[in-house]
């Protein structure tokens, strides 16, 4: 692979690119893809997702989520980022990240913050080699919710 690739936001128009892309940690469902990117027509400006295309293959992603609260600056919470396996150490994953910050400070965020496992070497020398400040005595609580909850490409 060359360095032809190039980065770009991806829209609703744009959802049969992101449900081939090979690049999430699963198939990208129907459903979800249009609920984070919108209906056609209906963009949702708080999801944020940005790819790196060669040959109208995707190589990589990063989405993020612009965040408000009565309390705090709007803030941009970068959800994932990701590129196959055979497309690293080309930078891509640090254009990537740029080019969500970037978006995220043109929606007036004043903070980037993204969470990884400890163990996840390549994200965290990714996220301090792009500036980001490690965190440290920062604890993270997960719920599985049970009960009446519809499946994931259930309609709302």
């Amino acid at each position: 692979m060359a360095d032809a690739w190039r980065i770009r936001r991806v829209g609703p128009e744009d959802q049969g690119l992101v449900l081939a892309a090979d690049v999430f940690d699963g198939p990208a469902m129907a459903l979800g893809t249009e609920r984070f990117l919108g209906a056609p027509g209906a963009a949702d400006p708080r999801n944020i997702l940005i790819v790196a295309e060669l040959d109208g293959a995707v190589l990589g992603f990063a989405s993020g989520t612009i965040l408000d609260h009565p309390d705090k600056p709007r803030n941009l919470f970068v959800q994932e980022l990701g590129v196959n396996e055979a497309a690293r150490r080309r930078g891509i994953a640090r254009a990537l990240l740029a080019a969500l910050r970037a978006e995220g400070r043109a929606a007036g965020c004043t903070v980037s913050w993204v969470l990884t496992e400890e163990a996840n070497g390549p994200a965290r020398a990714t996220y301090a080699a792009t500036g980001g400040v490690e965190t440290r005595g920062v604890v993270m609580y997960e719920w599985e919710e049970e009960g009446d909850v519809s499946p994931p490409d259930a309609a709302p």
